[in-house]
């Protein structure tokens, strides 16, 4: 790491951890440190493949590559469909192997493919419930045996220096490194993903939807920097600290020091307020963080999954998430601030709880608000297919969440609670 400047007024700046999370902070000309922060949170990841850290695998008459499980993903959605990899590859100087380097990659080709198995082989308990075993069907194929001896070098069976089994699917280091320009040999290590290659698209008769891969919780992300982007010539007079705080991990619990459950947020306080106990409760007093992350659309074939009464719909705007059971951190008081600053807006909102004998997800919501003591309210556009490898919300939405996360950066400080 490097020193930190001395916070200031008219300063802007952003931290990062594992190159996955990112806080971004804005300080106004007319800072105060007791008055707090207003931060809007999201995460970045989504139910994925990981490629496995030894990636070699070969059934049959093909290539393969091992992947782990990351999340809780709707599987059978990845089947028969156009794939690629993206994330993360350590390389490491060919002259030097104690220097090293973080390169991006993406692959732009047709990589990886996940075949279903015909509906002819299967036995009748197999056709009524595709039910993939998630170690032995969701192994991607990246070429055959035959099209690579006719391509490429040989596929060795062992590693030529240490003799042993390689570890690594040979094909797909080979496509890593034409696509980064370096040997295979320099590859020292990597945090790889499986990811659809199909983009975006508009559907819908009257151009209503948007299907598209991790809209689970790119969307809310893509509104929230919208939101702040657009609010920022409206906050001459502010004297709060404005942050948009974008964590990894989310899908798989939040614990880790680039997910929620670490200390980017309460470290950012600290930074604001010092040393000072008592401005520091101040301050957190008078902070205030809108959790965002997509809400469960009521499914026009699945009603019945959905609390008659809370049942969010697309086009109907931003849906205020809440749980007894604290899955969500709204409580009366925050989602008051929410519904005052949307109908100021003449937004529309919703609101959303799960049926008493349904699982409820949860967000980063209660765990910030618990690690750093802010007022939390949890809060997401609707969505059809969440944790699918496509997913639909609608177009209109987008709009009222980027609004609204806007008007709560430009008017927090107006609304007025008492008693509190």
């Amino acid at each position: 790491g490097i020193p930190w400047p001395a916070i200031a007024p008219g300063q802007k700046a952003f931290f990062t951890r594992n190159d996955s999370s990112i806080v971004a902070f804005r300080v106004r000309d007319k800072f105060n440190s007791s008055s707090g922060l207003k931060l809007i949170g999201s995460h970045t990841d989504s139910p994925n493949f990981a490629i496995k850290p030894k990636s070699v695998s070969s059934k049959g008459a093909y290539h393969s590559v091992g992947v782990q499980c990351y999340g809780g993903g709707l599987w059978h959605t990845w089947f028969d469909r156009e794939l690629t990899v993206a994330g993360r590859v350590i390389v490491k100087n060919p002259t030097n192997p104690l220097e090293m380097t973080s390169r991006l990659v993406y692959v732009p080709k047709n990589l990886l493919y996940l075949p279903t198995l015909a509906i002819h082989l299967r036995n009748a308990a197999e056709r009524d419930a595709f039910g993939p075993h998630k170690e032995n069907h969701l192994v991607p194929i990246i070429c055959s045996h035959f099209a690579e001896s006719l391509s490429a070098p040989p596929v060795p069976e062992t590693d030529d220096k240490t003799k042993k089994p390689a570890e690594q699917s040979v094909p797909l280091m080979r496509a890593i490194a034409a696509e980064l320009g370096i040997n295979v040999e320099d590859i020292v290590d990597f945090d790889l993903s499986v990811v659809d290659r199909q983009p975006a698209a508009i559907g819908g008769l009257h151009d209503e939807f948007i299907h598209a891969p991790r809209i689970d919780n790119l969307l809310s992300v893509f509104c929230s920097l919208k939101a702040i982007i657009e609010a920022d010539s409206q906050l001459a007079d502010d004297d709060m600290v404005t942050v948009l705080a974008m964590f990894d991990h989310e899908e798989v619990g939040s614990s880790s020091p680039q997910g929620a459950g670490g200390s980017m947020v309460t470290e950012l306080v600290d930074y604001v307020v010092g040393c000072d106990p008592t401005l520091k409760i101040q301050a957190v007093s008078n902070s205030f963080l809108l959790s965002v992350d997509g809400a469960h659309a009521a499914h026009p074939n699945y009603l019945d999954k959905h609390e008659e009464k809370h049942r969010p719909t697309l086009h109907l705007g931003p849906a205020i998430k809440y749980n007894a059971n604290v899955r969500y951190a709204t409580t009366g008081v925050t989602s008051s601030v929410l519904k005052a600053l949307a109908t100021s807006a003449d937004i529309p909102v919703q609101m959303f709880c799960v049926k008493n004998d349904s699982p409820c997800g949860s967000t980063i919501g209660p765990i910030l608000s618990t690690l750093s003591g802010i007022k939390t309210a949890d809060l997401g556009n609707a969505m059809l297919s969440m944790h699918s490898i496509r997913e639909t919300c609608g177009t209109v939405d987008v709009l009222y969440l980027k609004d609204l996360l806007a008007k709560f950066i430009v008017d927090f400080k107006k609304v007025a609670i008492q008693n509190i």
